[in-house]
This record gives structure tokens, C-alpha cells and sequence, in this order.
């Protein structure tokens, strides 16, 4: 078949950069089909070349004209369209111009972030006051909580025309069937679950080799992601574990100068600052800076638990690599996680806003290696079946060459 992708990838200096899910993908899927990624994003090339195998590329950014977009499309004539993401700047463009081309029946949406979904949910457990006030870095962007959270609103309106429009869509939770089925009750749907990135099916973790009371975070930099919740969960546990280590991966807002970090914290950051200082934290949080693949497989490996605090997700791949590779997890139960990890089996759920649960897996997690270590080793097995490549593949395929059949 000729898969057509349109996303955001950016091709430089010969290394193929995107969301590490749609690599995998790629790299299962290049060496059976055609593949042209249709980019968002400029390149000098017209093909790019990933882990031995050459791939087509279109600069998207000169299609914006309905008649260009038809007469590409009778060129390359391709037998399926993938469009990753109804959340994203493009992808209103993009379903506009298939429609105009008549070919949405071959076109299908895959699930990522969900806007309608996160917009509620964006600034959960933060003060008011933090999301009105600007700081330096919110002035001179002009932009702070308020607006973000009105402009995931106007995302999420995009979005329902998006989902609207679709004949097809992939996903692979609870949520984004239930936010499809909220607009769109023709549509079909097909269940594909994600492959991860190449290194985590490969080693494990085990408690001997890790840090007693470390705490790994994936991500923390916006209010949706729940450090703050976080944050509150140690302050009830930092006395009884002196040891206590919240290790966040990104950007740190505690480096280099004064000048430089109030210039760089936006209203968010200046909480989570606050919290660290309001709770006596500063021992106890550690900001990694921006990490490589290899880095972070490093840090899950190193930590006693994985968090993902998050407000709401859809399928984070975050919990699957954690899983994949049997890290004892604590997990907020929002959007899709539960379709992923059994409570108390494969990983301890809560409700998002209750730190008092929080605090208290994270306690079980450390006082109990046993279970700990015995609901790793069910999360690996779990993820094992759910993150298989040949099996996700295949589902993949299948699904296009239904798409196909029927466009």
C-alpha cells in the first residue's frame, strides 16, 4: 500500500525528528509499504532516509491551496491518508483540504491529545490567582493560564469540526472513543495500540539496582501534567523518607541566574517554585534539564517508582515505557490510563486531585518492595502484549487495508 502521513516531522541534517510513537510506527511499517510523510514543516529534501529505509517527503507548507493539494493527490495517489492528531495546528488544514479533494474516505484520524478532553481539565488544582497573574515571561509572550486555557478552548472547537468530518479514526482508549462518539456516531473506529520507542523492550528494572525513594516524572512543565499535585503528595512524606527525590525531566527553572529564571517562569512555574519553597522542598526536587531517549530509559531504571500525575490523558506512552519496562507506577485514574494499567496489580490508581491517595501508594511503594517489585513484573507483562510490534502492526495494517477496501 502507499501510506500517505501528515504530521509535523522535521528532517535535518539526515535525522528524522517527530513524536517518538509515530517512529515506531515508521520504522514497522516502512519496510512493508510506500510511505510519504507530508510535513508541516520545511525541508531541502524531497525523501528522507530512516533506519534503512527511504521515505517520500512533501513540504506541506506550500499545499495550502486547494487545487496544489488535488493535483498532489492525483499524483502520489495514495491508498491510505494518516492524520496524527485532532489536537494539532495543522490538522484542521489538512482535513479541510481532504474534503475539498473529496478523499476523506481514505483518510483517517489518529488519536492523540484530545483538546475537547484537556481543556477542562488544563488548569485542575491550580489557585485562580495563578491563572490570572502574568508574569515577565507571560507579558512579553502575551499570553498567560487564562489565555492558554481559552485558546484549548478554541482548539477543542476546531477539533469537533475535525472529528466531525472523519470517516475514520484510530485510537486506543476509553476517551478518545467517547470523544469521537460525542461528535461523530458513523465514523469507524479502529483499536490500534501504540508502539514504543526501540530501547525500552529491551532490559528491566529491578529494586536492587534502583534508588530507594526516588520518584521519576516524565514531564511537569504545564499545569495539565499535575506536579503540583505532586508536590503536596511529598509534603506529607518527606518527614517519614528524609531520602525523598522527585526527579522531573525538562527545562530547569532553578539554574543560572536570577534574571535569567524570572525572565524564563512563566505563572505556572512560579507556583510549582513556590510550592517547593512553601513545603521545604528544595532538597527533595531534582530538574534533569532536557533528556535523550537513553537518558530517560536511565532515569526510569534508577528511580524506585514512576508518577504520572497527570490531570487528564488519553494513552501516555510516558506509563507504557515505565510499564514496558516493569518500574513499580502510581497513576492518576483520568481519561484513558485504566484501559492500560489494572489498580493494584500492574499499578496504583487514584483520583487525580486526592494527594492523600498519592502519598499513600507512593508510602506502599517504598515500605513494600515485595509488592512493589511483584506489580512491576505484572505492568512488563501487561505492556509486553499491549506494546508488541508485530501485534500492532498488524492491527495497523489491517485497519488500512480496510480503509483502503472501502474508500
Amino acid at each position: 500500500m502507499k501510506l500517505m502521513l501528515i504530521c509535523s516531522a522535521v528532517y535535518k541534517d539526515q535525522v528524522l525528528t517527530c513524536p517518538a510513537w509515530i517512529k515506531g510506527m515508521i520504522s514497522q511499517l516502512a519496510p512493508l509499504h510506500e510511505i510519504t510523510l507530508f510535513s508541516y514543516r520545511k525541508s531541502d529534501s524531497d525523501s528522507v532516509t530512516f533506519e534503512g529505509s527511504t521515505i517520500g517527503w512533501i513540504d506541506a507548507a506550500s499545499c495550502t491551496d486547494p487545487d496544489r493539494f488535488s493535483v498532489i493527490m492525483k499524483k502520489e495517489d495514495p491508498d491510505v491518508i494518516i492524520i496524527f492528531g485532532t489536537e494539532r495546528n495543522y490538522s484542521l488544514a489538512a482535513v479541510r483540504l481532504c474534503c475539498q479533494a473529496d478523499v476523506m474516505g481514505k483518510t483517517v484520524l489518529f488519536a492523540q491529545g484530545l483538546a475537547c478532553a484537556c481543556a477542562d481539565h488544563y488548569a485542575e488544582g491550580v489557585p485562580e490567582k495563578v491563572v490570572r497573574r502574568r508574569t515577565i515571561r507571560d507579558i512579553i509572550r502575551r499570553t498567560n493560564l487564562r489565555k492558554e486555557i481559552q485558546n484549548m478552548y478554541k482548539v477543542a472547537a476546531d477539533e469537533k469540526e475535525i472529528i466531525t468530518a472523519a470517516r475514520h479514526f484510530i485510537g486506543r482508549s476509553t476517551l478518545d472513543k467517547a470523544v469521537l462518539r460525542s461528535y461523530n456516531t458513523t465514523a469507524a473506529y479502529y483499536h490500534c495500540n501504540d508502539m514504543l520507542r526501540s530501547s525500552f523492550y529491551e532490559g528491566g528494572w529491578q529494586y536492587s539496582d534502583c534508588e530507594p525513594h526516588r520518584i521519576f516524572v516524565s514531564q511537569y512543565y504545564y499545569p495539565l501534567k499535575g506536579f503540583h499535585y505532586l508536590l503536596k503528595a511529598a509534603a506529607l512524606l518527606k518527614e517519614r523518607y528524609p531520602r525523598l527525590k522527585i526527579v522531573a525531566a525538562g527545562y530547569s527553572p532553578i539554574e543560572g541566574s536570577v534574571s535569567k529564571r524570572e525572565l524564563k517562569d512563566s505563572s505556572y512555574i512560579r507556583y510549582i517554585k513556590s510550592l517547593i519553597l512553601k513545603y521545604g522542598l528544595a532538597d527533595h526536587v531534582e530538574f534533569t534539564g532536557v533528556l535523550s531517549e537513553k537518558q530517560i530509559k536511565a532515569e526510569y531504571l534508577r528511580a524506585n517508582v514512576y508518577v504520572l500525575p497527570s490531570t487528564i490523558e488519553n494513552s501516555p506512552n510516558s506509563l507504557a515505557e515505565a510499564m514496558m519496562l516493569g518500574v513499580p507506577c502510581v497513576a492518576a485514574d483520568v481519561g484513558g490510563v485504566s484501559d492500560f494499567a489494572e489498580h493494584r496489580k500492574e499499578a496504583f490508581l487514584y483520583p487525580s486531585s486526592s494527594t492523600h491517595l498519592l502519598a499513600h501508594y507512593l508510602d506502599t511503594v517504598f515500605s513494600d518492595t515485595e509488592q512493589a517489585s511483584r506489580m512491576g513484573m505484572n505492568a512488563k507483562k501487561r505492556a509486553e502484549t499491549d506494546y508488541n510490534r508485530s501485534t500492532n502492526t498488524a492491527a495497523l495494517e489491517q485497519a488500512f487495508g480496510t480503509i483502503a477496501k472501502t474508500s
